[in-house]
């Protein structure tokens, strides 16, 4: 738990206490009907216990002339009858168990008068199918409507704060439920065993506590902002999203919220910028840990316990929950990371062998019995001088334990590891890297792997350049370089650890790209080999934008065929080579070329007349040529008879024949694509002279 928590709890507690010193009794119980009531001191009715057994019940907004405003602790519990209840407007208080364990309640009217739903006030409802709250609720208490198992949706008004402890939990039947944007709090096991939930958004500001959604089997749409850091231990514990995770570590978004004990692996993967609170508690098997540079908050009680945890990685800019390090006996020593704020309540208690800390001077802030029994600490190495030491909050508090340890003041440690490194800029025969400036730093070493051995390839000598070019690389290959920032002590150089990354170069453009075969509604292209490649992507022109048609995955494969096209018609295509590196698709340079499709057949070729000596064909225009080719066969050879430069055309005669003699004709469209005449398929007719 949170001090934030603790002290809300508190703060409930107190209000809950005011409350009830506010309903002071002046007399006994009286009874009017069904019901037992007493009169408070400003004159209004509590009622404390009910004795009837009515279905549909209308609760009277008077009682002996006196106006309702509470219903007493457990006044209608157990109400067997009990159906359905309207309340009247003019109630503001409904106290603890007010109707517990009405096992055939099935619907409630509250009115607009009530703030706050106490303690186990519908707890056991197992008929309670729905409930509208009323917008003027602010706080929905624990164990407010635990085990109501009919309960299939909910909508948590605007003005609520805080949903309190096992509030739903064993809702099993609750599908649905909108949580505000405002909520501040969602307690210990809110939602436990809510099995039909599945889907849940978390408001930006709320504390999620311990098991809050634990056992939602069937919970598989999380939705956790940025801002949410304190996320409970557990909280998601036997969920779908968690469950369906084959392996040791799982995560909802960015957010480490599992571990498997069982497991020896505990690599948090790069890009988690959170944990849930206690993510290694206890994990005797757990030696050394090394969390990621994205990594910007660690749960409470993160490595609590972990008895045999000798070192400990933490990224610059972390910030670190209470209790994190606490009973991890093995830990001799640590480096707290360069902008962490605070050093939070219990963080090292009971180290017993931690002998030495380094501390950076951003810290502000030292919790309550941050190094409660550590006996053995003797040195803290503070980066900051005595003056800033001595402004740090809550020194105070660790007086005792602090008294007996040396405060080594202005410590100068070796330059922080690199962030931020990326690739910037790629091509078929270098590579481009940058990364965050290093202020603790005077420059860099840039290292390049080669074989099995590192080699140096570049040092900068100023930290505020953070780029570095590496040129004659082969293309479409892997390179793993690493760098390290280094800082200059007189003479001797301090260096950071390194930072690692791998990049590959972009395979070589498509080369030899030319049109192989076409026709009047295809075109086939080919091209050359790429032995950098690892396949081809086709695209084709459509207006002004380029649509994929083809992608090949076989750098062997250098032919492709786009069919349904237009004849006659001028397409541009541009073919480009990729490599996969990893799951990222490298690609080299676009090559283009357009072609045009053969005009299509001619349709329609019919005799339209005939005389002793000529002969007259006709057909149907072809909207996809420029004109057509007539020929005669004469002697077993085909000669050109005519040749028609408008499509408009579609009449050709040809005179000088014999009479009485049958003569061959064929006739086919053509197209000018630039200087280059194409044909479309030739149809051929037989006709005889009169």
């Amino acid at each position: 738990m949170t001090l934030k928590k603790l002290f809300a709890g508190l703060f409930s507690l107190a209000a809950v206490l005011l409350a009830v010193c506010a309903i002071t009794v002046c007399a006994g119980a009286e009874t009017n009907g069904d019901y037992e009531y007493r009169v408070l001191d400003d004159g209004t009715v509590e009622i404390t216990d009910y004795n009837g057994n009515a279905t549909n019940l209308t609760i009277p907004a008077t009682l002996g002339g006196k106006k309702v405003i509470s219903i007493g602790y457990r006044a209608f519990n157990e109400c067997a009858s009990l159906t359905s209840v309207t309340i009247p407007d003019n109630v503001t208080f409904i106290t603890l168990g007010a109707f517990a364990d009405c096992s055939s309640l099935e619907s409630i009217s509250l009115p607009d008068s009530i703030q706050s739903i106490e303690e186990s006030t519908f707890s056991g409802c197992s008929s309670l199918a729905k409930i509208k709250l009323p917008n003027s609720l602010t706080s929905i208490g624990d164990m407010a409507f635990w085990s109501c198992s009919s309960l299939t949706s909910i909508n948590i008004p605007d003005g609520v704060l805080d949903i309190g402890s096992k509030a739903f939990m064993h809702c099993k039947k609750l599908s649905s439920v909108k949580i505000p944007n405002k909520l501040e709090y969602i307690r210990d096991n809110a939602f436990n065993d809510c099995s039909s939930l599945q889907s849940v958004n978390i408001p930006a500001g709320a504390l999620i506590g311990d098991y809050a959604f634990s056992d939602c089997v069937n919970l598989s749409d999380v939705t956790i902002p940025d801002s949410v850091v304190n996320i409970g231990y557990q909280a998601f514990t036997n969920t779908e999203i968690i469950n369906k995770q084959n392996t040791p570590l799982r995560y909802i978004g960015d957010i480490l919220v599992w571990a498997d004990r069982n497991s020896s692996d505990y690599t948090i993967k790069d890009g988690t910028t959170r944990t849930s609170a206690g993510i290694f508690r206890g994990y005797s098997d757990l030696k050394s840990i090394v969390l990621p540079k994205s990594l910007k908050y660690l749960g409470s009680e993160a490595f609590a316990g972990c008895a045999n945890l000798t070192s400990v990685s933490l990224p610059d800019n972390l910030e670190i929950g209470h209790s994190v390090f606490s009973d991890c006996s093995s830990l001799t020593s640590i480096t707290l990371p360069n902008g962490l704020t605070s050093i939070n309540y219990q963080m090292f208690s009971n180290c017993q062998n931690l002998c030495s800390i380094i501390v950076p001077d951003s810290i502000n802030l030292m919790g309550g019995m941050a190094f409660y029994n550590c006996t053995k600490l003797k040195d803290i190495y503070y980066y900051g001088s005595q003056s800033q030491w001595q402004k740090i909050t809550g020194l105070d508090f660790n007086k005792d334990t602090l008294q007996n340890i040396t405060i080594h003041y202005n410590y100068t440690p070796a330059p922080s590891s690199v962030t931020g490194l990326k690739l910037k800029a790629r091509a078929t025969d270098a590579l481009r890297l940058t990364w965050t400036k290093s202020p603790t730093a005077d420059g860099y070493i840039i290292e390049m792997k080669d074989g099995s051995k590192w080699t140096r390839v570049g040092k900068i000598t100023k930290n505020s350049t953070v780029e570095f070019k590496k040129s004659k690389l082969k293309v479409g290959t892997a390179y793993t370089f690493r760098i390290k920032a280094y800082k200059m002590s007189g003479k001797t150089a301090l260096y950071s650890g390194y930072t690692t990354i791998s990049a590959r170069t972009n395979p070589s453009a498509v080369s030899g790209l030319k049109l192989k075969a076409r026709a009047a509604d295809a075109l086939r292209l080919t091209w050359a080999k790429n032995t950098s490649a690892d396949g081809y992507i086709i695209e084709m022109k459509s207006g002004n934008s380029w649509t994929r048609v083809g992608k090949i995955t076989k750098n062997s494969t250098i032919e492709f065929k786009k069919s349904g096209l237009k004849a006659g018609t001028a397409y541009t295509f541009r073919v480009k080579a990729y490599k996969m590196s990893g799951k990222t698709a490298l690609y080299g340079a676009t090559k283009t070329i357009s072609v045009r499709t053969n005009p299509s057949a001619v349709s329609g070729l019919k005799l339209k007349a005939s005389a002793k000596d000529a002969v007259r064909l006709s057909w149907t225009k072809n909207t996809s040529a420029d004109g057509y080719i007539i020929e005669m066969k004469v002697g077993g050879v085909w000669k050109r008879a005519g040749k028609i430069t408008k499509n408009s055309t579609v009449e050709f005669r040809k005179s000088g024949l014999k009479s009485k003699t049958s003569y061959t004709f064929r006739v086919q469209a053509y197209k000018m694509s630039g200087k280059t005449a194409l044909y479309g398929a030739t149809k051929t007719i037989t006709v005889k002279t009169k």
